[in-house]
């Protein structure tokens, strides 16, 4: 083994060892310890070694593999591991597995490592779980991570930063300046979740360009707005008191709706004597309530509120006058 020269950081020695091994191991070592910081939520080398039976310094080895991730924060003082809170990926949000956020973190190295090892990161998503042959996750795909990587690192500095910034949105021609609040992944799509004069708006990341500081601290946040946040189920939210809607099902599907939760704040009204269920839920608006009830289709009726039954037959009869012939 080659002699280190006296006075080299322990932390660079350990780094030019890191550097030497291949970079598929160093994602495969990096999701393995991403699932236990997701069990643990800090890990510290002491941890690491206990949990795969190393020593200490290969313990040290293996957390640089995870500082490389995204999403992922180190505390250099008291030499901790944590997920960053700039992050919203949750069952909530995604309302899928909460392993989509491997699948997305996937994606993003499949981008840092290039098309060479497309193919092994392929393959490693099927052996996240512990029995591939008989389970599977199911997710949109993702958006091309190329496209929002640069966006996506300049906008962590200034989350953290507590910046407001100014930025280009190709979709309006608009430039904007928000004070950036969080970053969602959804639906295979990255955005930026931001207040512009006073109200919540959302930006999709591979249409921001030209990301500048303007020198100015963002506020607090409002509570409300943290906890809308929270509380979302979809990209749909807004910064108001969701509606409450009441829809009546068919019994052909009225029992998924007994046997679970399906909707925000799912509430069963009651149960008809033809086997027909009434439910209520949240919804925060026209988009909202259609991204949530659209599976359903052609198994329920609107009782309540009127403009949601007015929304949904505006909706068909432009569906069905398109598509006669």
């Amino acid at each position: 083994m080659a002699k280190v020269k006296k006075g080299k950081p322990a932390k660079e020695r350990i780094r030019k060892n890191v550097r030497s091994m291949n970079k598929p191991a160093m994602m495969d070592w990096a999701l393995r310890l991403l699932r236990l910081l997701n069990e643990r939520k800090v890990l510290n080398s002491r941890i690491v070694a206990e949990e795969f039976d190393v020593n200490i310094r290969t313990a040290q080895r293996y957390l640089l593999y995870l500082s490389d991730l995204p999403c992922v924060v180190v505390d250099e003082e008291k030499h901790t591991y944590t997920l960053t809170s700039d992050y919203v990926i949750t069952d909530k949000i995604l309302n899928t597995s909460e392993m989509a956020l491997v699948c997305a973190l996937i994606d993003y190295a499949t981008h840092i490592f290039g098309t060479e090892h497309s193919k092994f990161l392929a393959g490693l998503k099927n052996r996240i779980f512990r029995m591939p042959d008989v389970y599977q996750i199911v997710k949109d795909e993702a958006i091309d991570m190329e496209k929002v990587a640069g966006v996506q690192l300049a906008l962590e500095r200034h989350i953290k930063g507590r910046e407001a910034i100014s930025f280009l949105y190709l979709r309006s021609g608009k430039r904007y300046t928000v004070e950036p609040c969080k970053i969602l992944y959804h639906g295979g799509f990255w955005y930026l979740v931001a207040m512009h004069d006073g109200i919540v708006k959302k930006f999709l990341l591979d249409f921001i360009e030209g990301i500048r500081a303007t020198g100015r601290a963002c506020g607090e946040f409002p509570e409300s707005v943290r906890k809308t946040l929270s509380d979302a189920q979809s990209i749909w939210f807004q910064d108001k008191p969701p509606d409450r809607v009441t829809v009546e099902f068919d019994p052909e599907v009225a029992h998924f709706f007994e046997r679970k939760s399906i909707f925000p704040r799912q509430e069963i009204i009651r149960k008809e004597k033809d086997g027909k269920i009434v439910v209520s839920f949240d919804v925060h608006n026209d988009m909202d309530f259609r991204e949530h009830i659209a599976r359903w289709m052609p198994f329920f009726r609107v009782v309540s509120p009127e403009k949601y039954r007015s929304y949904i037959l505006d909706l068909c009869g432009n569906v069905a006058g398109k598509n006669i012939r």
